[in-house]
């Protein structure tokens, strides 16, 4: 009979959850679920989650062994952090089931690409990468619209730099075919590339949800804050 036992470490407002999968006679699809309240951050390999993990768990063959699984989350951690769904027998070679999707033959592959320290080009100048460079298309809908007020040209640096950001996750998010996520890999400058955009996820969201609550209630404030220029003429 299947088991799943866990431990929990919570460690700067991050909960990692450790899993261990036993009692497995013979291969088996796995099904887990999440049970804490958060999204699961899941283990990555070349930028991709690994095989089996989802936003909300984990589901995979696994051979009759004892498995040790993990994944972090922003929630707080409780008992159990996770439950065993579901455990189906499955033939004995499931090998093809394990490379169905695009995703899963990047994993395998690995980054094709070699380091660029590995191909000097004398004389030639660097070329921004998709994350580094921004479209004339991009930056028309980044300029100010007439009547509107213009922001300081480091809050717009900043800005541009993630409305960047966003558009390049949008375009590998929407690759739903092996070639279309080679395409968008090598426009993004490789899984190098594709890792570290996606490792900028969870910090730019909290950075600018933060600045949109700060501007609001700053804006409330100023709209409030009338300064008495006749009275304090008068006083002076």
């Amino acid at each position: 009979m299947a088991t799943l036992d866990w431990t929990t470490d919570r460690r700067d407002g991050v909960t990692l959850v450790e899993l261990t999968v036993g009692g497995l006679s013979a291969p088996s699809r796995v099904t887990i679920r999440n049970r804490l309240d958060g999204p699961v951050w899941p283990p990555r390999r070349e930028g991709m989650a690994t095989a089996g993990w989802t936003d909300r768990g984990f589901e995979a063959v696994l051979d009759a062994e004892t498995h040790a699984l993990g994944y972090a989350t922003p929630a707080a951690p409780a008992d159990p952090p996770a439950e065993l769904v579901a455990v189906e027998s499955v033939p004995d070679d499931p090998a093809e089931e394990r490379l169905s999707t695009p995703a899963d033959v990047i994993r395998c592959l690995g980054d094709p690409s070699p380091p660029p320290d590995a191909v000097p080009v004398e004389g030639a100048a660097a070329q921004p990468t998709k994350s580094d460079s921004v479209t004339s298309e991009q930056t028309d809908s980044l300029a100010p619209e007439a009547g509107k007020a213009t922001l300081p040209d480091a809050v717009d640096r900043w800005l541009e730099t993630i409305a960047r950001r966003v558009d390049s996750a949008e375009s590998l998010a929407a690759a739903e075919s092996l070639s279309a996520a080679t395409a968008a890999v090598r426009a993004e400058g490789g899984l190098a590339s594709v890792d570290r955009l996606a490792s900028t996820a969870a910090a730019d969201e909290r950075r600018l949800r933060e600045l949109s609550r700060r501007a609001e209630s700053l804006a409330d404030r100023r709209s409030e804050a009338e300064v008495p220029t006749e009275t304090l003429a008068r006083l002076a």
